[in-house]
C-alpha cells in the first residue's frame, strides 16, 4: 500500500475510495453475492472473496481527492449514467461528456490499485504519471490528452465488469513494440458499456475508429442506446481491446501479447502442448485441430491442469485461445450449452472430443 496518495501524493491520512461508486448500490442493480477478483489477463486472477458488487475501496487515495474533485465525477455520473444503466433511452449532453470520460479513467485507475503489492512490484499497473497528470486536470472534469470514448448499449448477463488492456501501436512490416503505448479501459454496468483508449505516448497516437457512439472528444450529445448492441459472446473481445480499428493505412492498435497472451503453443509429436492461464501447466489437444482452423474450421474442448483447475479452449484464426477456467463440473456444463456438432478424433493417445463451432470464416474459408 502506497504510503502517499496515488494522485496527489499527499502524505495525509489515507481514506477508502471506492473502485465503483457506493450510489450504484442503490439503483436498482442485482446486488447478490458474487466472486470477485483480479490481476493479469494472461493468469488466473486474485481470489478477493465471494460478496455483494460494488463495496470494493483501495486505500491508497487521500481524503481531499476521495471527497473533492473524485467525488465531483461521482455526481456527475450517477445523474447521467443512471437510467441508462437501468436500460432507459436518453442523452449524454456534450456538457457533460469530459467528465463522464474523466469518471471512467478515474474509475479504472483506481481499479488497478485493487491489485497486490507483488503484482505491482512486478509491473502490473499503469504508470505513476497516469495518476498524477489527471489530478492535474481535477479542476477540468475531462479525461488525459489524447484518448478516445465511446458508449454502447450491452445485452447479456454479466452485471458489471472493469478491464484495462494493455495497448501496442504497431506498423506493418514491423516487430511488435516491446512495451505497450497505450491501454483500453472497460466499464461495463448493468445496460450500459463504456470504453476508452488512452495513449501513453502521445507521438504515437492515432485517431480509432469503433462500431459506438462516440463519447469524447465530443461531437455533439450522444443518443443512447445506439450504434451495435454489445453481446456476451464478444465481450471479452471487445474488452480485449479487439475492436480498434485505425484510420491510418498500415499503423495498427491491437493488445499488447505479452500482457494478454499466453506463451506460445509448440507442436510435440501429434499434439500441440498449450501453456494454461495457471501458469504452472500445460495441456495438449490434437495438431489435427490447427489443420482444421488453416481450413477455416474452429473449435471447442474442455481439458484440465494438475492444479486441479478445468479450461475450455476455443480454436480461432490467431490460436488456440482459454474462453473460460473453473471447475470440471463448470466447463462441463459450459461445454454441453455450445451450439455445435461433437466429433471424436481418435490417435496413438487416445480418443479426444470436441466440438465444431459454428464460424464467420467457414463460408470464406472452406474448400
Amino acid at each position: 500500500m502506497s504510503a502517499t496518495c496515488v494522485f496527489c501524493g499527499s502524505a495525509d491520512t489515507l481514506t477508502g475510495e471506492h473502485v465503483l461508486g457506493d450510489w450504484l448500490s442503490k439503483i436498482g442493480l442485482d446486488l447478490d453475492p458474487v466472486p470477485h477478483g483480479a490481476g493479469w489477463l494472461n493468469r488466473i486472477g486474485r481470489e478477493l472473496g465471494v460478496r455483494p458488487p460494488f463495496r470494493q475501496k483501495v486505500r491508497d487515495v487521500c481524503g481531499d481527492c476521495n471527497h473533492g474533485w473524485m467525488s465531483r465525477l461521482e455526481v456527475v455520473a450517477q445523474r447521467v449514467l443512471t437510467p441508462l444503466i437501468l436500460g432507459q433511452s436518453g442523452r449524454i449532453e456534450a456538457t457533460d461528456q469530459g467528465a463522464i470520460a474523466g469518471w471512467v479513467q478515474k474509475t479504472a485507475l483506481t481499479a488497478m490499485l485493487v491489485s497486490s503489492e507483488a503484482d505491482r512490484g512486478r509491473g502490473y499497473g499503469l504508470p505513476a504519471s497516469e495518476y498524477h497528470e489527471l489530478y492535474a486536470l481535477r479542476d477540468e472534469l475531462r479525461p488525459l490528452p489524447a484518448s478516445q470514448f465511446w458508449a454502447g448499449r450491452y445485452e447479456g448477463v454479466r452485471g458489471w465488469s472493469i478491464r484495462v488492456t494493455p495497448l501496442a501501436v504497431s506498423v506493418d512490416g514491423l516487430p511488435e513494440p516491446d512495451r505497450p503505448q497505450a491501454y483500453a479501459m472497460t466499464i461495463l454496468l448493468g445496460q450500459l458499456v463504456l470504453q476508452g483508449v488512452r495513449f501513453t505516448t502521445p507521438s504515437l497516437q492515432v485517431r480509432v475508429s469503433m462500431r459506438l457512439p462516440q463519447l469524447w472528444p465530443p461531437a455533439g450529445p450522444v443518443t443512447w442506446p445506439s450504434g451495435q448492441p454489445l453481446e456476451d459472446d464478444a465481450f471479452l473481445d471487445f474488452a480485449g481491446g479487439k475492436g480498434f480499428r485505425s484510420v491510418e493505412q498500415h499503423i495498427q492498435v491491437q493488445p499488447w501479447q505479452p500482457a494478454t497472451e499466453l506463451e506460445p503453443s509448440r507442436a510435440v509429436g501429434g499434439m500441440v502442448e498449450l501453456p494454461t492461464i495457471c501458469g504452472k501447466h500445460v495441456v495438449y489437444y490434437p495438431a489435427a485441430l490447427v489443420d482444421e482452423a488453416m481450413h477455416g474450421r474452429f473449435y471447442a474442448f474442455g481439458t484440465a491442469c494438475e492444479c486441479p483447475m478445468a479450461y475450455l479452449i476455443h480454436t480461432e484464426p490467431d490460436g488456440a485461445h482459454c474462453r473460460a477456467a473453473d471447475t470440471a463440473e463448470v466447463i462441463s456444463g459450459l461445454y454441453e450449452k455450445l451450439p455445435g456438432e461433437e466429433y471424436e478424433i481418435e490417435d496413438d493417445d487416445g480418443s479426444f472430443w470436441c466440438k465444431r463451432l459454428p464460424s464467420p470464416f467457414q463460408q470464406k474459408m472452406e474448400p
